[in-house]
């Protein structure tokens, strides 16, 4: 999981920062930015797959537009860190298993701009172990977190005499099969001219805190439930991990029966995302999964309490969206970082505080691999926002703020906890719960 993220220099981010739990909602008016952190997440989970080029055409506008706006003009450079939580173990593409002793790594990413040469390069990267006394993690762990005394960096950037990026250097750290480390000369590879992150470049367990960590960023499940497609019958060969639009709905539903069924529960999981369909929508009884042999298709349907059962085609969009939720979280093989923007929507305000138990209670087991499952959501919803506890608040505004030196004012996102106490904390950091519910209410942004 991600306990923190920095950002500078991406929409409307500048020194920004913010801590993060298993658990976060980040709240406020629309056009605050909130989406932004999840497009930042959204670039990351990119850069650590392909090209920048194509990463940032992944995202909505233009490149050039993804670096910060201000009144001079944009900025050419972003950077990104962000500390993470891994777990303990885990298995590579090639289905090699491998440990990780050091569960906190700070990574750190800059995308810069250039002119000569043209284009838009990787000009910084990082990852090192969080020592003990330099981590500042929000929440306690169930289990105490593995660390390492490791000294090098498993990836830094490294610079010619006039400042500018040379090469970067990968540290090998795998187990060989006879037990003993493997940690041969690095790898080198040109930062001159990068046009990807040398962390996309990683495949195996041969750098087994660099896979781990990929792995992470890679793996977010943005949902934008695109209810029509959710609808459709899937071929038995479609993919079975939930697209973020849901396209893929029946194929995964069938594959968490499969996965989770037993003798004495042959619907496996299956029943528990029926019951918490039924607990937000009474009228509903049953999630079934259809198995078409002679089509070879999967499907679904849903009954209702006097019996009656409902094609995926007919059933409400809204019906549709907490069955696509609920087949992430109700996976018994769940795993990652969720990102969902305004789960309340097709929830009838009293069945809200019901969802967001569901949310919470989702990430609160940890996997055997050691892992946790991590839940982002963001709303502007005066109604979600008085059901979350107070340490699960990230209140999004724009502020608008003057350089030391400079009468130019810009706009920033700027995100605040929930103060502790009265009179203990400082407006840039913190805010009464009351005044969040009253600049809801009030839709006002806070420029």
């Amino acid at each position: 999981m991600i306990t923190r993220i920095e950002i500078d220099g991406f929409k409307t981010f500048r020194e920004f920062s913010a801590d993060l739990k298993p658990f976060m909602a980040v709240v406020g008016p629309n056009a605050t930015g909130k989406s932004n952190l999840f497009d930042a997440l959204k670039f990351l989970s990119r850069l650590a797959q392909v090209d920048v080029r194509q990463a940032m055409q992944e995202l909505r506008g233009e490149p050039e537009e993804l670096f910060r706006q201000t009144p001079s003009g944009h900025q050419t450079k972003m950077n990104f860190a962000i500390e993470v939580l891994l777990p303990v173990r885990g298995v590579d593409d090639f289905g090699a298993g491998f440990e990780t002793p050091a569960q906190r790594l700070r990574y750190e990413i800059s995308v810069e701009m250039k002119e000569d040469p043209h284009g838009i390069f990787v000009t910084h990267e990082d990852c090192r172990l969080i020592r003990a006394d330099d981590d500042t993690i929000l929440f306690q762990t169930p289990t105490k977190i593995s660390r390492s005394s490791r000294k090098t960096p498993f990836l830094e950037t490294e610079k010619d005499s006039q400042g500018r990026p040379r090469v970067f250097t990968i540290r090998q750290d795998g187990v060989a099969e006879s037990g003993t480390s493997k940690r041969g000369s690095p790898l080198q590879l040109p930062a001159a001219e990068a046009s990807r992150s040398a962390l996309s470049t990683i495949a195996t367990s041969e750098f087994r805190h660099l896979y781990a960590l990929k792995k992470l960023i890679a793996g977010p499940q943005f949902l934008e439930i695109n209810p029509t497609e959710a609808r459709r019958a899937n071929d038995r060969f479609e993919d079975k991990r939930l697209r973020s639009n849901a396209s893929n709905l029946a194929a995964s539903l069938s594959e968490i029966q499969r996965l989770s069924a037993t003798d004495n529960r042959p619907t496996g999981a299956i029943a528990d995302i029926s019951a918490d369909l039924a607990l937000l929508i009474p009228q509903v009884r049953n999630v079934r999964v259809l198995d078409d042999s002679k089509s070879r298709e999967y499907a679904f349907d849903v009954q209702v309490r006097d019996g009656t059962s409902f094609s995926s085609r007919v059933i409400s969009d809204g019906t549709i969206r907490l069955l696509a939720l609920l087949a992430v979280i109700d996976d018994p093989n769940r795993q990652g970082i969720l990102c969902f923007e305004e789960p309340e929507n097709g929830v009838h305000e009293g069945r809200i505080p019901d969802l967001l138990t569901l949310l919470r209670e989702a990430t609160k087991e940890q996997g055997e691999d050691g892992d946790y499952f991590q839940v982002l959501i963001n709303t502007h919803s005066p109604a979600v926002m008085g059901t979350l506890n107070s340490d699960e608040v990230l209140f999004a505004d724009m502020v608008r703020s003057t350089h030391v030196g400079s009468e130019i004012s810009e706009t920033r996102t700027r995100m605040r906890r929930i103060a502790p106490s009265k009179g203990l904390f400082d407006d840039e950091h913190h805010l009464y719960p009351e005044k969040i519910e009253e600049i809801l209410r009030n839709k006002a942004g806070g420029i």
